[in-house]
């Protein structure tokens, strides 16, 4: 073999073996690369798993928080239509049990048309929300507080009335002046026998304007009906009502297709049977909630509808945060961390509530009370003023000794829900200790007013129904402090106000004092 020869063999075998090198490298580096891809895979499938998976979380979990919100929703209409609907039955049970004692003591009277009499109803309008009052004779001639007189004897309202019952009319027009009315109609006895009625009058409107005003913003309208549909009242003024005052509520949102036959007709069946419920309302472009509550008068329901944007208005921010929750999945995790949170707070806020209130009377327990005023008096609103009022029961060990502590326990039950019923639903009221109260009064400044408020209460209590007291009747000691005259702190105003109930207390209770006056007494 020449040298030549053998140089390019030498060439070609170690050529050969830079080929085989290249290939047998370049297929390690191919494998190698094959293996990174699919790990890259398998890392974006299980990214896109997780991601997956928390976006059907949060669907599920958006679905269920808005099927949340709708039951919610409803359940907050229904609770403030049953609370507005006790409310009102509260308000007339006393004008009832007000009337009764009236004509209790006008039936001792010979002549029921005596100047006595006469001076009283005309007392009573004053001091009532009363639009008339009326004294009727047996034979139906009636004389009303204004000086007019006509005869009533085909009334139903009355003769029912004389028949032992205490009756609320249907709407009626007077004749006296033109309005359509409700009357409140008691017996008048004398020697065990009815010898006429005394009846008083509300503006069929005033009956829905004392309703609903304070929840919702005053979006929404209520009504009163009979259980065949028709209209016995309903407030007007507001353009998307449509309802009128001569429709008939099943036939109406029928027609209209807002609310399916078959609906309706369940509807129908709770409203004869007295029962509560809610009927959702659908147009086209807005849904609404009817909410129904029996008002244990007459057969009559309470009824009050409202927007279901309204409704849900406190649980609009969920809907704000979604397209942020599909856009940013980590914002998403964020925001339903902070949801989380929300409503563990409400949990807090609502155990919270809960141990701020007395178990049985459900007024505030004396740190609730006392939390919620200092609140007050620390923020801007103070301005306003207010009038620091405390009560006690008189004689309420007394009552515990001769009739046993579930008596007592009863008469604090009873005088509780009279305090609730009987101020604002923003004055904080409160049960300080055992037969102890506290009320607080935002805003007021007019002693009048505040005069006159006492004595209503004070009013209402001797006349409150114990069945189990018997012949024995309630009466109060009230202390009153007023800011800021009277001091601008809890410790201040609770000082003055305890004086000035002190000093009833000393007057012989069954009665109240402020404090600036007592204090000038005093001196």
């Amino acid at each position: 073999m020449t040298d030549r020869r053998k140089m390019l063999w030498y060439d070609k075998i170690i050529i050969n073996l830079y080929i085989a090198k290249y290939i047998w490298g370049g297929d390690g580096n191919m494998k190698k690369k094959r293996i990174e891809q699919n790990e890259i895979k398998r890392y974006f499938l299980i990214i896109a798993a997780f991601l997956s998976f928390m976006i059907l979380s949060l669907l599920f979990f958006l679905s269920w928080l808005q099927q949340d919100v709708e039951v919610s929703s409803r359940k907050t209409v229904a609770t403030n239509v049953e609370r507005q609907s006790y409310h009102l039955k509260s308000v007339l049970d006393i004008q009832f049990n007000y009337l009764s004692g009236m004509a209790s003591y006008m039936g001792e009277r010979e002549d029921l048309f005596c100047q006595e009499n006469k001076r009283l109803i005309q007392s009573i309008v004053k001091e009532q929300d009363l639009d008339l009052i009326g004294i009727m004779k047996a034979n139906g001639d009636a004389y009303y507080n204004n000086g007019a007189r006509k005869n009533v004897k085909n009334r139903g309202y009355f003769k029912k009335a004389m028949q032992g019952q205490k009756i609320m009319s249907t709407p009626l027009a007077s004749k006296v002046d033109g309005r359509t009315k409700v009357i409140l109609a008691v017996p008048i006895y004398r020697n065990g026998q009815v010898t006429g009625v005394l009846g008083a009058s509300y503006n069929v409107g005033a009956l829905n304007q004392m309703l609903f005003d304070d929840i919702y913003d005053g979006i929404g309208f209520s009504m009163i009906i009979d259980t065949s549909g028709k209209i016995i009242s309903c407030d007007s003024g507001l353009s998307y009502r449509k309802i009128g005052i001569n429709d008939n509520v099943y036939d109406f949102y029928t027609k209209s297709g807002e609310v399916a036959e078959k609906t309706m007709k369940s509807a129908k069946a709770n409203i004869k049977k007295q029962e509560s419920g809610i009927l959702v309302l659908k147009e086209k472009n807005a849904t609404r909630y009817l909410a129904y509550e029996p008002l244990h008068i007459n057969n009559w329901m309470l009824c009050y509808i409202v927007p279901q944007s309204k409704a849900q208005e406190g649980f609009q921010f969920i809907v704000n945060k979604e397209v942020i929750l599909f856009e940013v999945i980590g914002v998403g995790v964020i925001t339903f961390l902070i949801l989380i949170f929300q409503r563990t707070s409400m949990k807090q806020k609502e155990m919270r509530e809960i141990a701020s209130r007395d178990g049985l009377t459900q007024l505030y327990n004396r740190e609730g009370t006392e939390q919620r005023i200092k609140e007050w008096l620390h923020s801007d609103r103070t301005k306003a003023g207010g009038v620091f009022m405390m009560m006690d029961v008189d004689y309420f060990k007394q009552i515990n000794d001769t009739y046993g502590h579930a008596v007592g326990d009863r008469v604090l039950y009873k005088v509780g829900h009279l305090l609730k019923s009987s101020f604002r639903e923003n004055d904080i009221v409160g049960r300080i200790g055992g037969d102890e109260f506290l009320i607080f009064m935002k805003g007021i400044t007019s002693e009048e007013f505040a005069i006159r408020r006492m004595e209503n209460l004070q009013q209402y209590l001797r006349e409150l129904p114990i069945e189990e007291l018997e012949e024995h009747t309630l009466t109060c000691s009230m202390g009153a402090a007023f800011m800021p005259k009277d001091g601008t702190t809890f410790g201040e105003l609770y000082k003055h106000a305890d004086e000035a109930l002190y000093t009833t207390k000393r007057n012989g209770r069954d009665g109240f004092s402020i404090y600036h006056e007592a204090e000038e007494k005093e001196v």
